[in-house]
């Protein structure tokens, strides 16, 4: 792809940045022998300069082909894309100020780490100096000083990945494009690995996307996540808003673990929803739905568990924000530093609890598998979604 001469920044993503990418309901449509598959479906997308977003979602969902199409190695069927305000829908990939980091690294094995990282400068016809000058800082920004003569195949697979990133940014590339670049990598590699895929991303202060179905990476890397599903994009959120405020089932329900809960509307006016659940009534924010498409989740996290000696006695309580219920204690699963526990509520409806262990708290101080319990719940907590497969936006 293009070399760019452009500074690296070296300054973190800033949310009020101005837009560096706009994607303008972009369709993509392939035929197949099984027919026409719409893989995306009006796709309106705005990515801020400098900022780490992550396209998340599970397989089939259309994530890889909104990043190939960005990188241009696919054209959209309808729409188009801008880059700093100006069309790419018709710029083939070379010519693309973009830079994409592969899952399969895609080095060269015949050529030592700084060749592999000088490639696309010579190419490009840079001088031999600035080549040089180049691949010494990122050598030194990507932890491989020393390594420069040695071929791929005497690297780890984490110092592989290095080399593939420091090849994809010497180019200095407007955007930086990842296909879940992790994926190839042990788990314990590869949470070393996103952390520092972050520090770099930070570091360079370089517009980034990347593709994943790792709801793990997208949380701990991402200044904003972009959730999809069958073609459509679910949610665009902080880490904290996609899991906190979930705007449909499907979010709930990929992001994390959440309990869903059986809902009826009791009334819905000035943005208040009263809500029929767990025997009781409680209040929420609207979050403009029709009565019929509203159910509401619940965290695992906000479910806190204490013994109850007759839960046949217990009448559901809401009182100062929380809402009390009893029930028996079904399961319990230690994890060592946390325990999930399994509860069955008098209505039988049956909630999961986690509980997090410290040196003053442990497992040793839940009630046992079979007691009685009272469950309490912040109201607070309780988020009404969009019952539907996917949120119609």
């Amino acid at each position: 792809m293009t070399v760019l001469n452009r500074p690296m920044s070296g300054k973190p993503a800033d949310p009020t940045d101005t837009v560096a990418v706009r994607v303008v309901g972009v369709q993509k449509i392939f035929d197949t022998k099984r027919g026409r598959h719409e893989a995306l479906k009006s796709i309106d997308l705005e990515i801020t300069d400098g900022e780490f977003l992550t396209i998340l979602g599970p397989s089939g969902c259309g994530k890889t082909t909104l990043l190939r199409i960005l990188a241009g190695f696919e054209t959209p069927t309808k729409g188009d894309l801008l880059l700093d305000g100006k069309s790419l829908t018709n710029v083939p990939p070379n010519k693309r100020p973009m830079a994409m980091v592969f899952q399969s690294y895609a080095l060269f094995p015949h050529m030592t780490v700084a060749e592999n990282i000088a490639y696309g400068l010579k190419i490009a016809k840079i001088s031999k100096a600035e080549i040089k000058e180049r691949t010494d800082v990122v050598l030194s920004i990507m932890d491989l000083v020393g390594l420069g003569d040695r071929l791929p195949t005497q690297l780890s697979g984490g110092q592989q990945q290095r080399v593939a990133l420091a090849r994809a940014v010497v180019v200095r590339p407007r955007v930086l494009l990842f296909d879940e670049p992790l994926s190839n990598l042990d788990a314990r590699l590869r949470d070393q690995m996103r952390s520092e895929l972050r520090r770099i991303q930070r570091q360079l202060g370089v517009t980034s996307v990347y593709v994943t179905h790792d709801q793990s990476e997208a949380m701990a890397m991402s200044d904003r996540i972009v959730v999809m599903s069958e073609g459509h994009i679910e949610q665009v959120g902080t880490p904290s808003e996609i899991y906190r405020q979930p705007t449909s089932l499907f979010v709930a329900d990929f992001i994390g673990k959440a309990n869903v809960l059986t809902t009826s509307v009791a009334s819905q006016s000035n943005g208040t929803l009263t809500l029929n659940i767990l025997d009781t009534q409680i209040q929420l924010p609207d979050p403009g739905l029709s009565s019929s498409e509203i159910t509401t989740v619940l965290r695992p996290e906000d479910v806190n568990v204490s013994r109850h000696p007759s839960p046949n006695d217990h009448v559901p309580r809401n009182e100062s924000g929380i809402l009390e219920v009893a029930g028996w204690l079904r399961g319990v699963e230690y994890l060592g530093s946390s325990t999930h526990l399994t509860i069955e509520l008098l209505d039988g409806t049956l909630l999961a609890a986690v509980e997090q262990h410290t040196a003053l708290r442990g497992p040793q101080d839940l009630p046992e598998e079979g007691a009685g319990v009272v469950v309490s719940m912040p109201i607070a907590a309780f988020r009404a979604v969009s019952a539907e497969e996917r949120l119609l936006v």
